[in-house]
């Protein structure tokens, strides 16, 4: 018997529960994606909820709360669900839609390549001939001599059990005529050959905050269908150490976050071929990238370990498993083919990166970066390459800002700041996302306010505001600040605000990439200048202004022409391994040919970090300001 009853509005879902529970776990078991960037832990202050009407017992708001909110806002009734346990009875909760976890937008295609079409998974039309008296040959043997005589050799004693059990009803029914489906030398099906089949495949990207999936034709290459989603395993925590910590607790949790991601990936699956309107037996062949924690995650595999120095993975080879193993909703005999991960944190997605783009083929020094919760960087020399990552944490995401939220509608995404003659201010020209009322500043919209504040001399070197400069926009009561949107034109009725903090998260996120980029090429004996092209790769590397990346530190300066955008990459290169055993045996190679390097382990790491935390030196043309 229960004796606690939440109701949840404006969506009214009503969960119940017999021991005492915050409401962000009664909020999850009740289906609602509450923001919980920081995994629960009450210092993001994203799960903020407001308790309407109590009939029982609750516990008294918690420092952090008044830190957080603010006594004015607690008093109101707003509290964060993190930090808000129910004891018993029923109580009624509203949660406000900036702290629901949003679809939000992100690169789900990216820089495509042609890839000669030769898959690991193929199906051939063949006729058997009949037996007779005069050959008696077994009906399994037939079919693998048919098989033969067309070039494909197949071992009869892989085939599995499912299908040996039906075959001589499906050879007779079909008069002899089949479809087959054979990869690397199994039989995966055998069906009576109907003229519409289509042999199917998916290439998923597991993202840390998004996972994508492209259906693709393995018998045309054709891309039949993308699909995407956020990373539901988001409520256990935005950024990965988060979701590695609570999966380490338990082989409960473990399985608990495994069975998310598969099933996300199911109802994306499902979503494609509901859409193509073609059943999802069709499908054969799943190839599967994502960060190392990710791909543990993913096949279920005790992530522990991948948390504590020296942060070895469970296996870098690639691994070939049966997708109902995983509980994947597709054909029972299909495989899921999860490419090699590099270390501890450069996965098979980064590796993925590398593939799409080619950067095992530069003749002269490039570099890729995977901007994201987790920062991937691949150097090339033009005689070896490289690759090292670098925890950036979920700033980019907005996770750690005081107004901050993904690229989801409501967000500001681009922002300028002028000085208005006319009117003897600063203002300021912004873009949202949905083209709605602003609701919040996404990651790209930091990155703008930031520059724009330092080109125009209102902050300096440190992320610092100047009290000598005037303009109705800076606040300084309490934390300093620049109000991007006033209360008047936000749908949350409050200014919209940079302050101080945010600048100190964006700077440390900053410095965290930059730094990597930094030791990476120190390791490899080259400077920025040196690079002849740099791939900038991920949903978040896909809307920043590289201009503005470079004013604040977070890319190299060097000439803006050098720099491509390279959108969802990984996904990309999943799709090629997908269309091409090639592309897969690239992929290998080059996982055995890269060397990793444990950027902060390096002994000028430290060093090139804290040099790294300040803006850089503007150019010429603003140095008047420079160190003021």
């Amino acid at each position: 018997s229960y004796s606690i009853a939440v109701l949840f509005k404006p969506m009214n879902r009503v969960t119940t529960a017999s021991s005492p529970k915050t409401l962000l776990d009664l909020a999850r078991e009740a289906g609602v994606s509450v923001r919980a960037d920081c995994g629960g832990v009450g210092v993001c202050g994203k799960c903020v909820v407001k308790v309407l009407s109590v009939d029982g017992k609750v516990s008294s708001p918690t420092q952090k709360e008044l830190e957080l909110l603010g006594q004015g806002r607690v008093a109101e009734g707003f509290r964060l669900a993190c930090q808000t346990l129910v004891f018993e009875g029923s109580v009624e909760v509203f949660i406000p839609s900036e702290s629901l976890v949003q679809r939000y937008r992100s690169a789900d295609v990216g820089l495509e390549k042609p890839v000669p079409l030769n898959p690991s998974t193929v199906s051939l039309w063949i006729r058997v001939p009949a037996p007779s008296l005069g050959d008696v040959r077994p009906d399994l043997d037939r079919v693998v001599d048919e098989l033969k005589s067309r070039g494909i050799y197949v071992d009869p004693q892989l085939t599995p059990l499912d299908i040996v059990r039906v075959l001589p009803r499906i050879c007779r029914d079909s008069g002899w005529s089949l479809d087959v489906v054979v990869r690397e030398g199994v039989i995966l099906d055998v069906r009576p050959h109907e003229n519409g089949f289509r042999l199917l495949g998916a290439a998923v990207d597991i993202g840390t905050s998004r996972i994508v999936l492209h259906l693709v034709d393995l018998g045309s290459g054709e891309t039949l269908a993308v699909e995407s989603m956020p990373n539901p395993q988001a409520v256990y925590g935005a950024d990965i150490i988060s979701r590695l910590t609570y999966a380490s607790k338990s082989d409960e949790n473990l399985r608990k976050l495994s069975k998310i991601a598969v099933n996300a990936v199911n109802s994306l699956i499902d979503r494609a071929c509901k859409r193509l309107g073609i059943p999802k037996d069709w499908v054969y062949e799943i190839v599967a990238v994502g960060n190392t924690v990710m791909h543990h995650l993913f096949a279920g595999i005790d992530v522990k370990y991948l948390g504590l120095a020296p942060y070895t993975p469970a296996l870098g080879s690639p691994l070939t498993l049966r997708a109902r193993d995983l509980g994947l909703d597709v054909n029972s005999n299909a495989v899921v083919y999860l490419p090699p991960v590099i270390a501890g944190f450069v996965g098979s997605d980064a590796l993925a990166d590398a593939v799409a783009l080619d950067v095992d083929e530069c003749r002269e020094p490039c570099m890729l970066i995977d901007i994201g919760t987790n920062t991937e960087i691949v150097l090339n020399t033009g005689k070896k390459i490289f690759t090292g990552s670098t925890p950036a944490g979920p700033a980019f995401e907005g996770a750690t800002m005081t107004f901050g939220m993904r690229a989801s509608e409501g967000a500001i995404d681009q922002v300028f700041i002028y000085f208005d003659r006319d009117a003897g201010d600063y203002n300021v020209r912004y873009s949202v996302v949905g083209n709605t009322k602003p609701a919040g500043i996404c990651g790209s919209g930091y990155i703008d306010v930031v520059a724009n504040l330092y080109r125009l001399g209102l902050i300096n070197r440190r992320g610092k505001f100047l009290r000598t400069v005037k303009s109705s926009r800076l606040v300084f009561e309490g934390v300093a600040g620049f109000i991007v949107a006033k209360a008047g034109e936000t749908a949350i009725g409050r200014d919209i605000v940079v302050n101080e903090k945010d600048i100190d998260s964006l700077m440390l996120a900053k410095a965290a990439v930059a730094s990597g980029i930094s030791m990476l090429l120190r390791v490899a004996g080259l400077n920025a200048d040196d690079i002849a092209k740099v791939y900038v790769a991920g949903s978040f590397g896909s809307y920043i202004n590289i201009e503005n990346a470079i004013a604040i530190g977070l890319l190299p300066r060097i000439p803006i022409d050098r720099y491509v955008f390279a959108g969802n990459a990984s996904v990309v290169g999943a799709k090629a391994m997908l269309k091409s055993r090639a592309m897969k045996e690239k992929a290998l190679r080059l996982s055995r040919s890269i060397e990793y390097v444990e950027l902060a382990a390096h002994p000028e790491y430290k060093k090139v970090f804290l040099e790294s935390l300040p803006l850089p030196p503007l150019p010429q043309e603003y140095s008047n300001h420079e160190d003021s």
